[in-house]
């Protein structure tokens, strides 16, 4: 009987084929055409990049839940979409599997300091 691979905890890694398979295209993108689309000038608006993202969501939440993450990351990389440190969530949500757009929570809202606008 085959060793399940371990983790850097050093726990045994109880991820689906789904998930690796994920995360071996995932890592396939990375070296191949990832490289080819920043030499053209399309860089990531976020940090991690979307396809550290999506390795990371993969990783935390399985295939199907780390691929609507990755999928709704990739939709807010757009122009007017967000930008900036938007890291993978690693706590899973209590929402059923069809529920996708509950996987993620939603950001918090910041008020802006009316003590800070200035009126010119």
């Amino acid at each position: 009987m085959l060793a399940k691979p371990m983790t850097n905890a050093g726990k045994p890694d109880s991820r689906s084929p789904a998930a690796w398979l994920a995360l071996g295209l995932l890592a396939a993108y990375r070296y191949t055409l990832s490289p080819v689309f920043y030499a053209f000038g399309v860089r990531c608006r976020h940090e991690p990049t979307c396809s550290a993202y999506a390795a990371d969501a993969v990783k935390a939440q399985g295939a199907w839940r780390g691929g609507w993450l990755a999928f709704g990351r990739v939709l807010r990389c757009r122009p007017g979409g967000t930008a900036g440190f938007d890291p993978a969530p690693q706590k899973r949500s209590k929402a059923r599997f069809w529920q996708v757009w509950r996987f993620r929570e939603r950001p918090a809202k910041v008020k802006a300091d009316p003590r800070r606008i200035k009126d010119d």
